[in-house]
């Protein structure tokens, strides 16, 4: 029987953890599963907390870290983990009740190395509603999906699903940046094929300032264009093929961001990177790295500094964690 290893980052969400935790409860009871928090620094009690609602849980593995962000929390659970398959959940969203054992059914009907589903947002507990009829959603296999991945900007946790030894292969998320999905999703694209599936298996909250798409969203579009750049440094063989393609992407949401969000700043600069994406002869990967400075821009950017983990010029591996605490058996207490 497979194993899951379920991942939750916890960063100042306590309040959310009960009904996330209730959720996460629900996924996959016939199979062995593992449950790994990772808390990245909180200032909140939310390592408590989600000790105390899993206290009788089996398979519990509790890591305390200093802050790192979601890359670096990310990859001291994968660091942890022992399932056949990683399910990564944040520490807001709230799990379809079927939506792991949806998501490992279409790994293993399909051989892809990943799945990703579709997430929806709420800012009413009533408007969480998941819709799971007789029929399968509709799925998309993607043999080489590098330049889906690219092109779509294909990113997420919640809604996912990993092969454990794809993510290893891969080595996890890249910690040089700070938001983690697209980088993991970018590195699995190397690995094997993904599915895409049609139907929303996890709900977050819309408005919420903590949530780095609603609070920090330039930090988002930033390390969305800082991951495609570290990817291609780091493989270089794969400019060729997809290093234009990139870039117009990159150079796209750069332009509008500063076009949209840059107080009256002129976007032409990267309007004409943008268009430099059609020249021939150009290292159009090596351009990339120019977008970045878009991200920048805009009030949002001035009250919020873009974070960026240092730089090593390599990629290191995933991290040992030396802060680790496991429960006692089942159906004893613990104090934290």
């Amino acid at each position: 029987m497979a194993c899951i290893s379920f991942i939750c980052p916890l960063f100042n969400k306590s309040r959310y953890l009960p009904a996330v935790v209730a959720a996460l409860q629900k996924q996959a009871p016939t199979h062995d599963r593992q449950f790994i928090f990772v808390d990245d620094g909180s200032t909140d009690d939310s390592l408590a907390h989600a000790r105390s609602l899993t206290e009788r849980w089996t398979g519990c593995v509790y890591i305390r870290q200093d802050n790192t962000g979601p890359s670096g929390s990310t990859n001291a659970g994968i660091a942890h983990a022992t399932g056949d398959f990683i399910k990564l959940l944040g520490c807001d969203d709230i799990l379809a009740p079927f939506a792991t054992d949806l998501l490992l059914d279409t790994l293993d009907s399909t051989g892809a190395v990943a799945v990703y589903s579709r997430q929806a947002y709420y800012r009413e507990p009533g408007e969480i509603v998941f819709e799971q009829g007789d029929a399968r959603p509709s799925l998309q296999r993607l043999e080489n999906p590098l330049s889906t991945v690219i092109r779509q900007t294909i990113s997420g946790t919640s809604q996912s699903l990993f092969r454990t030894a794809a993510v290893r292969a891969a080595g996890g998320c890249d910690p040089r940046i700070f938001a983690e999905d697209y980088s993991l999703a970018l590195r699995l694209a190397c690995t094997g094929p993904f599915v895409l599936l049609d139907t929303v298996t996890a709900y977050g909250p819309a408005e919420d300032e903590a949530r780095i798409m609603v609070g920090r969203k330039h930090q988002v579009f930033h390390d969305y264009n800082l991951a495609l750049d570290l990817f291609f440094a780091d493989h270089p063989a794969l400019k060729h093929a997809y290093g234009r393609q990139a870039l117009r992407r990159a150079a796209g949401r750069a332009e509008k961001w500063v076009r949209r969000e840059g107080d009256g700043e002129s976007s032409l600069r990267y309007r004409m990177m943008w268009l430099a994406s059609w020249l021939p002869g150009l290292d159009h990967a090596g351009l990339i790295r120019s977008t970045l400075s878009a991200f920048h821009a805009g009030a949002q950017a001035r009250a919020k500094g873009i974070i960026r983990p240092a730089d090593t010029g390599k990629t290191p591996a995933l991290p040992s964690v030396q802060a680790v605490e496991r429960p006692p058996a089942k159906d004893s207490k613990a104090s934290i």
